[in-house]
């Protein structure tokens, strides 16, 4: 059988001196055996700096021998330099196979738990699935989406509509809310009132009788469509009143900015602690006895290990803490962007037509801001009753 040719690869060289007589011979016995170099330097007149492929080593070594070339200072390059480095380090590439083995292990399993959309269910169907099993540790193969999603259906039948999927090692629980809209038959006689207090704007009554006009000023709870028609006869009739009655309305929101913010300025003196932590247990650390402090944190792994260790520098810097005054027009500027934002969120949904802010002054410690807006609105609903 032939020998396998050597695979050479630029990523593993070796580099190494070669010192004796007629090192052309050497060179062209080299070549003559279809052994490449990378590189060639003359160092001096009996001594070769070469390059070569790593794999080639071996053979260059047992023909200087015979010949009576000698080969010395030999160095790993490149790739062959890192992997002489973990040989001299088992603990790396050990610890590097048991993490993969951790990470595959572990991520066949959920670790969180996330609900979006639940509003005030939030925590009790939280308490609900912790008490289920599904909860972090639990097997991502044992985990049915569908029957979780009958089950949830059943246990809140106030929810709408439930969509539950596992991500990654997280359990996802979307949440969508019903809004129950009241249902009234058309037979029965009822009122259009007000479901909030405004200006009206237009009317537009398609049964019963109006009982505001453009321009009136009314406020929540008054009637504004009455459930009543008067006949050919001239006799009353009750119906269900039906109409629009779109008015100019108003709200506004409040917040409070103080004029003086805490300034801290470090004096210092400072307290240094280190700490040896893990994923699963860390040293506890005292606290510096200062009043208030900075912390810093430094953290450097521990070589070697077989497990992630990190070895943590901790530095408490003591501070000093000091009432400043602001300019009155940033306070000014936050307080007005701040209540205008929180107006927006409060009217999202609706055009506003205008809006505004206030100012004034609470015992000259803060200022508040008071933005107002302006939207147009069908206030009429029936009054259920």
């Amino acid at each position: 059988m032939r020998p396998l040719k050597p695979v050479r690869l630029g990523w593993f060289i070796h580099r190494f001196c070669v010192t004796g007589l007629n090192l052309e011979r050497f060179i062209n016995l080299l070549s003559k055996n279809s052994i490449p170099l990378v590189s060639i330097r003359r160092a001096d007149s009996r001594t070769l700096v070469c390059e070569c492929f790593s794999c080639d080593l071996p053979s260059i070594c047992t023909l200087a021998q015979e010949k009576g070339w000698r080969i010395h200072q030999s160095v790993p390059l490149r790739w062959s330099a890192r992997l002489k480095w973990l040989r001299q380090r088992p603990g790396i590439p050990a610890g590097v196979v048991l993490t993969l083995v951790a990470v595959m292990i572990l991520s066949g399993f959920v670790w969180r738990v996330e609900i979006h959309g639940a509003g005030s269910y939030q925590a009790d169907i939280s308490a609900f699935l912790e008490e289920s099993g599904y909860s972090a540790g639990r097997a991502r193969n044992s985990i049915d989406a569908e029957a979780l999603e009958q089950l949830l259906t059943h246990r809140y039948p106030k929810i709408a509509w439930f969509h539950a999927y596992v991500s990654g090692v997280t359990l996802m629980v979307d949440v969508t809310p019903g809004v129950s809209m009241p249902v009234l038959p058309s037979d029965i006689p009822c009122d259009i009132v007000a479901a909030r207090g405004g200006i009206v704007e237009s009317i537009q009554v398609y049964a019963g009788t109006a009982a505001v006009k453009p321009g009136d000023v009314v406020r929540k709870g008054q009637t504004l469509i009455r459930g009543i028609e008067r006949s050919f006869d001239g006799a009353t009739v009750d119906v269900a009143a039906e109409g629009v009655v779109n008015a100019r309305c108003w709200q506004s929101c409040t917040v409070q900015m103080p004029l003086y913010e805490i300034e801290s300025k470090e004096t210092g003196r400072q307290t240094v602690f280190t700490r040896l932590s893990t994923p699963m247990w860390q040293q506890p650390v005292q606290n510096a006895d200062y009043l208030a402090y900075n912390t810093y944190m430094e953290e450097m792994p521990v070589v070697g290990s077989f497990f992630p260790v990190i070895l943590q520098r901790i530095t408490q810097r003591e501070v000093s803490m000091q009432y400043t005054s602001r300019e009155m027009e940033t306070v000014r500027q936050e307080a007005g962007e701040a209540a205008l934002k929180r107006l927006k969120l409060r009217l999202f949904g609706y055009e506003i037509i205008d809006k505004w802010v206030d100012y004034c002054m609470i015992e000259g410690e803060s200022l508040a801001a008071t933005a107002t807006g302006e939207w147009l609105m069908d206030i009429g609903v029936v009054q259920t009753p």
